[in-house]
């Protein structure tokens, strides 16, 4: 267990709560806002998520306030790129916490409504009977896909995507950390498998277990958009099934809930395109390198203050994991 010394201080609101509770008042049209209380949300292990309950004119209302870290990984969005893209998806009808304002400033964030629900991997991968959870979130991911850019774009090239880890690598090894030859031969894998270019829809790019809120079996909302973008819709299919996502329930191929052959049929039949097995498999072995490669710059980050050093040696822990499963999913 960690000790008090090495515990994540907890971060402080974007703005004092009266000046937050006047901004409040203002966006909702009263004359009287009061902040009740202020609550840091549990996970969100680079964003930070505040339950925010109010006293508006007599009548209790709660949100949620998202805001970045002073030390953001390097493909989160700004805080105003996620809530156009957030706004975007509702908009289209898909399973979010609906957004409601921006705001810039020195910190900048934006309110969402309070969904109900538990987001606890271990819970829901604890789970027996998944059928119903499984086919909302295959229907979720297929109503994501069917978002397309406002202007006709270049279809997605795979090898873009490897470009950026092999840049994120790069700028690991500037911090003079070394790396690890499994990440190269990874890397050179990709590289030698990338498939060709394909239809670009909307990409959540950290749609798994952990990231969705789920009431009574059924999904309330997905998660965590921060980093959201133009590509291959199996990118988002690989990082779901990707072994690393799937907790102590290995076998249940889809997220740790259930069948992947049974995600892939729900999928299709929500109007998604039937996966191409190939494409799936490339992006589960880029899925593994990109999460080792996260890590280090999440230990990169507690380095720089930005985490405990527990937390450091937890993100690095991780590695030789996800180095090794690549290596078997490579041979």
């Amino acid at each position: 267990m960690p000790d008090g010394l090495n515990t994540r201080p907890t971060p402080a609101l974007p703005m004092p709560e009266m000046p937050l509770a006047r901004w409040f008042a203002e966006r909702l049209g009263v004359t009287d806002a009061a902040i009740v209380t202020s609550r840091l949300l549990p996970g969100g292990a680079v964003q930070h998520n505040w339950r925010i309950d109010l006293n508006v004119d007599g009548v209790a209302q709660s949100y949620v306030l998202r805001a970045g870290p002073d030390l953001p990984l390097p493909e989160s969005l700004s805080k105003a790129d996620e809530f156009e893209i957030l706004c975007r998806v509702h908009g289209a009808g898909a399973p979010v916490a609906e957004p409601l304002w921006f705001c810039e400033g020195d910190t900048p964030f934006f309110i969402s409504r309070l969904c109900s629900g538990d987001a606890r991997r271990e819970i829901l991968t604890g789970q027996l009977d998944n059928d119903a959870l499984l086919r909302d979130l295959a229907a979720a991911l297929a109503g994501i896909h069917r978002v397309a850019p406002d202007a006709p774009v270049n279809p997605a090239v795979p090898s873009a995507r490897i470009d950026t880890l092999a840049a994120w690598l790069d700028g690991i090894a500037e911090l003079s950390e070394p790396v690890d030859e499994g990440l190269s031969n990874g890397l050179a894998w990709l590289g030698a498998q990338a498939p060709d270019a394909c239809r670009t829809t909307l990409v959540h790019r950290d749609f798994r277990t952990g990231n969705f809120l789920v009431n009574d079996g059924h999904l309330v909302a997905v998660l965590d958009w921060e980093f959201a973008g133009w590509g291959d819709p199996h990118e988002d299919i690989g990082w779901f099934c990707a072994q690393c996502w799937r907790g102590d329930a290995l076998t249940r191929e889809a997220g740790g809930l259930g069948d992947r052959d049974a995600f892939y049929e729900a999928y299709v039949a929500a109007g998604g395109d039937m996966p191409d097995l190939v494409r799936v498999r490339f992006w589960e072995v880029f899925a593994h390198l990109r999460w080792a490669i996260i890590a280090l710059q999440q230990g990169a980050r507690a380095r720089a203050g930005a985490h405990p050093a527990w937390e450091l040696e937890e993100a690095e822990a991780r590695v030789p994991g996800l180095l090794r499963t690549v290596a078997e999913m490579t041979r």
